[in-house]
C-alpha cells in the first residue's frame, strides 16, 4: 500500500499546510510544551531529531541542519507536525506497536516492511553493532531484553527500538513500539514515518561506523 510520505507531491502539499499552520502558533509556549528551544530574537526553534539538531524557522517552517543544509521529505514534515499537531494520547500503558496507533492497521503491514524487516535484516546477525548504532543515537538500555533500547526520537517522544537476534537458523526480528502519548504529538501517518526514519538512521550510523574502523 502506496502511503503519503512516499509521494513527493503529497509532502509539498503536506509541508505546505504545516508550515501554514506553524505560523499560527505561540512559539513560546509551543517551544515549552514539545520540549525545544526557541530563540525568539532569531525566530528559530532548536529541535534534536534523532540525536541531530536542527533548526526551523519561524513563522517560515524552514528546516536546516548544522552547516545550513536545507532539509526536505519526511525529516521536514515530521519537524513541523511535532511543533503543530495536538491529538488524543491513547489510555493505555506500556509500550505499543504500530498497528495500535489509531487507525494504524491500515498502514502496518508497510510500516513493517519499512523499518522493522529492515532493521531484522540489517542486524539480525550482528545485534553488537545494532547496539552500538542504537547507542549512537542517545538509546538507552529498555530492559525489556538483552537488545532494546529506549531512544529519544523526539523530545517527549521516544521509541523503544527491539531486536531479537538469529539463533540456530530463525531469522531474527525487529520490533519499534510507541509510548502511549504518541498520538497526541503526531497522526499515525506521521508516527510511521518516525519509525521510518529511524530505522534507517540505525542502519545508517552503523554503515558510517563500518567506514570509520
Amino acid at each position: 500500500m502506496s502511503m503519503m510520505f512516499e509521494d513527493r507531491e503529497a509532502y509539498q502539499i503536506a509541508v505546505s499546510k504545516a508550515a501554514e499552520d506553524l505560523g499560527s502558533i505561540d512559539p513560546g509556549a509551543a517551544a515549552a510544551e514539545r520540549g525545544v528551544e526557541y530563540d525568539a530574537d532569531r525566530g528559530l526553534f532548536r529541535v534534536v531529531f534523532l540525536g541531530q539538531s536542527m533548526t526551523v524557522s519561524f513563522p517560515s517552517g524552514e528546516v536546516h541542519v548544522p552547516g545550513g543544509k536545507r532539509q526536505s521529505g519526511a525529516v521536514v514534515v515530521v519537524a513541523l507536525h511535532y511543533l503543530t499537531y495536538r491529538g488524543e494520547p491513547l489510555r493505555s500503558e506500556g509500550w505499543l506497536a504500530y498497528r495500535e496507533m489509531p487507525g494504524g492497521r491500515v498502514f502496518s503491514s508497510a510500516f513493517e516492511q519499512m523499518s522493522e524487516v529492515k532493521l531484522a535484516s540489517r542486524f539480525g546477525a550482528d545485534p553488537d553493532e545494532f547496539a552500538a548504532a542504537a547507542r549512537s543515537l542517545g538509546g538507552e538500555p529498555a530492559g525489556s531484553g538483552e537488545f532494546s533500547f529506549v531512544i529519544p526520537a523526539l523530545p517527549r517522544l521516544p521509541l523503544n527500538v527491539i531486536l531479537w537476534p538469529e539463533c540456530e537458523g530463525v531469522e531474527g526480528a525487529a520490533r519499534v513500539l510507541f509510548p502511549p502519548r504518541a498520538p497526541y504529538y503526531l497522526h499515525t501517518e506521521d508516527l510511521a514515518a518516525l519509525g521510518i526514519v529511524a530505522a534507517e538512521r540505525l542502519i545508517a550510523m552503523s554503515a558510517k561506523a563500518g567506514e570509520n574502523a
